[in-house]
């Protein structure tokens, strides 16, 4: 590594200090209020009543987008403060709903019909429910409650519909990319089809076909992958992606991730991944400590890659913005060392830099798009400049 290389790593650690000292800093002011909490209660009142907004706000957005993750961590945390309040558990309850886990949504919807009876809305939902669950368990229970219902609501017509289910159970995406090189080398493409199917307990099966073209070849890639929801605060995750032709990609990559989520919007989690090219095998293993606060999430990422026995470091910094109807931006930069098939038949370790800024447009309420845009510094090689689109939808 060059003297310069070197130096511009320092300066580049230097920052990433800095900036994780701003967002400890952050943190601290966001659980304890900022620098004069408890001294105005009326102001920390407000504050509560604002944090509890967002928190509904991103909340209800999340599930509306299909990141079911994200809302339930959102509406527990909203039902550990405030557990009487029935629209907190009638949205909890409509997450369960769309992720199958008709049990558990139901457990919360007789609780929320204790505190509000008279919330039709919420017996609609459990009807659905019990519906739902009538193959599986004693038909006699949801003919109870249908006769409970209909002495409260004697008119509702959603009493004589047929059972259904909401139809939000898939989510596919269709990608393009392009990345343009600055050494008369070819541009890259890549085309990529995702198709993902929800499970009960925010579980998540995923299905990746992949075609990239780089120094004038051509590798298709076709991959699996689920997300796991243990326990009530753990997720486990699993990938593996094989290669037909493996001229730059790996032949086989494997990855197994573990994450939990803790108070106060923190999550914290690790990964391992292992690529097998024809020439070398590249193991990495990852840190990761991300956190949500009002419309806001700052991420970071650590990964060490082995090569012939040398090390890479990397990091990556992630700041989200959730916006309205369901508009979300993320700014993600990136820098160290890192261990990829740089030309054609060979696996390098060099030094990088990445900036790039993506977007989510929701187009309806079940269509999407989004946008990414980047640049990429590999060394003393080239340069990268990227552009993306997609299209995602659920049904």
């Amino acid at each position: 590594m060059t003297a310069h290389s070197r130096s511009a790593n320092a300066r580049l650690h230097a920052m990433v200090g800095a900036l994780l000292v701003v967002l400890q800093v952050g943190a601290l002011f966001t659980v304890h209020g900022g620098a004069n909490a408890g001294v105005d209660s009326d102001s920390d009142s407000d504050s509560d009543s604002q944090s509890s907004e967002n928190r509904f706000y991103i909340a209800r957005e999340a599930a509306r987008s299909g990141n079911y993750k994200l809302a339930k961590q959102e509406y527990e945390a909203l039902m550990l403060a405030y557990p009487g309040d029935v629209d907190y558990l009638f949205g909890y309850a409509q997450v369960l709903f769309w992720t199958e886990d008709y049990r558990s949504a139901i457990q919360v919807l007789e609780r929320a019909r204790g505190l509000a009876p008279d919330y039709e809305d919420i017996w609609k939902l459990e009807y659905r429910a019990r519906q739902a669950l009538e193959g599986l368990s004693n038909a006699g229970s949801i003919r109870e409650f249908k006769r409970q219902a209909t002495a409260n609501f004697p008119d509702a017509e959603w009493l004589n519909q047929e059972p259904m289910r909401d139809s939000r159970r898939y989510h596919w995406s269709v990608s393009v990319d392009r990345d343009f090189l600055d050494n008369d080398t070819p541009d890259w493409h890549q085309l990529g089809v995702y198709f993902g199917r929800y499970f009960t307990n925010s579980t998540v099966v995923s299905a990746t076909a992949i075609s990239s073209r780089r120094f004038g070849q051509t590798d298709t890639q076709f991959g699996a992958g689920a997300s796991i929801g243990m326990f009530s605060d753990w997720f486990a995750t699993l990938g593996i992606a094989i290669s037909s032709s493996p001229n730059f990609l790996p032949a086989r990559d494997f990855n197994l991730g573990l994450s939990r989520k803790f108070g106060r919007g923190w999550i914290a989690g690790a990964r391992w991944r292992k690529r097998d090219y024809a020439a070398t095998t590249v193991d990495a293993f990852g840190l990761t400590a991300e956190r949500y606060f009002g419309r806001f999430r700052a991420a970071y990422f650590l990964d060490q890659a082995s090569l012939d026995g040398e090390r890479a470091l990397a990091h990556r910094l992630t700041g989200s913005y959730y916006g309205d109807s369901g508009i979300h931006l993320n700014v993600i930069t990136a820098f160290g060392e890192e261990v990829e098939a740089i030309v054609p038949g060979e696996v390098l370790r060099s030094d990088f830099w990445s900036m790039a800024i993506t977007g989510r447009h929701p187009m309806n309420d079940r269509l999407a798009f989004h946008w990414r845009i980047g640049t990429h510094q590999q060394g003393d090689l080239y340069r990268r400049n990227s552009l993306g689109v997609s299209i995602s939808g659920d049904f």
